[in-house]
């Protein structure tokens, strides 16, 4: 068979059309091989992602119930330590600083359950009290007052001292003349006797400056103490004698307390403060002493055991432990 030349040329001319196709579906069998290969890849390289993910997790929970376990275990040892070290004769330590009050630093609820837990022991012989207030609430003194002389009479054996580190102002020393007897620095503040309720009156600022104030009351006395309203004379007589009364109270408490020991003079009920040498001249105070010089000379032989409010207990040991991230960690991680 011959050809010719138009033949030949088409036949040249048709060869690389038929290559062209051949190419193009080459390249996209390859390029489709490239895409399943990146997804396999992606896919086992998300699986081994997780399975990581899932062994720090486990490993984190591990982790997080070791350390509850350690410090429950070191809670339970701690206590039964302390069940072991509490023999012999004892005396209490029971710290109250801060201002007195409900949710402050001395707590009315705190401080009787500490004592309760202090006369607990039979093997008890004294109680030190290491005041340092300012005062605070009224009703929140006369509580633990009230708690220390109802020890003291059912307990008439047991002395309970107050020991004034920087101060045992008004409130501070309306708890602490309920003790047997009361210790401080020469340099401490003891005494203010009395009460207070300030304020301001602003009735005229508002007038002064155009503004219009609106207060509805049911009762004429119950915005009394609103410092954009005048006090009447009848409200200002009624709050006074409100604190006169509680003056009264505190005067007489003291006074049981100290009993024959106080000098009274013109000033020691007037809300004056003393310094340590000045209260021990007048009878506030017993004498200038320390804890440690009272329980070398009082307690020689007795084990101190300090009596204070306790955290929340994983918050606490944790603390102790060296681990007070443990606190954090267990209180937002979440069992999945």
């Amino acid at each position: 068979m011959s050809w010719t030349e138009e033949e030949d040329k088409a036949a040249k001319q048709n060869q690389p059309t038929v290559n062209a196709e051949g190419d193009s579906k080459q390249n996209s069998i390859d390029a489709n091989n490239e895409i399943w290969a990146l997804l396999e890849k992606t896919l086992l390289e998300n699986m081994v992602e997780k399975r990581r993910a899932r062994r720090w997790k486990i490993f984190f929970r591990f982790t997080t119930l070791a350390i509850l376990v350690g410090i429950l275990v070191a809670w339970f040892t701690r206590s039964e330590l302390s069940e072991m070290q509490i023999q012999g004769d004892t005396v209490a330590i029971i710290p109250m600083q801060g201002v007195i009050g409900s949710d402050a630093d001395i707590e009315s609820s705190e401080m009787v359950s500490l004592l309760d837990s202090a006369y607990s022991n039979n093997q008890l012989k004294g109680v030190i009290i290491e005041m340092n207030s300012p005062g605070g609430s009224p009703v929140h003194s006369g509580i633990i007052y009230d708690a220390i002389r109802n020890k003291q009479a059912v307990y008439p054996d047991i002395p309970i001292l107050v020991v004034v580190e920087d101060m045992a102002a008004s409130g501070g020393y309306y708890i602490a003349s309920a003790a047997s007897e009361i210790y401080a620095n020469q340099a401490s503040l003891v005494g203010s006797i009395g009460v207070i309720s300030s304020g301001f009156e602003a009735s005229e600022l508002l007038e002064k400056i155009g503004v219009e104030r609106r207060v509805f009351t049911a009762g004429r006395n119950k915005a009394f103490l609103d410092p954009f309203t005048p006090m009447s004379e009848e409200a200002e007589e009624k709050w006074q004698s409100v604190l006169d009364e509680t003056h009264q109270q505190f005067i007489d408490a003291v006074k049981a307390g100290r009993k024959d020991r106080l000098t009274v003079t013109d000033d020691v009920f007037s809300g004056m403060i003393f310094t340590g040498t000045q209260a021990e001249k007048i009878g506030l105070i017993d004498g200038l002493a320390s804890i440690n010089q009272l329980l070398e000379t009082r307690f020689p032989n007795a084990r101190p055991i300090l009596f204070e409010p306790k955290e929340e207990p994983l918050k606490e040991l944790a603390k102790e432990l060296g681990v007070e991230f443990a606190v954090k960690a267990l209180s937002q991680y979440q069992w999945q």
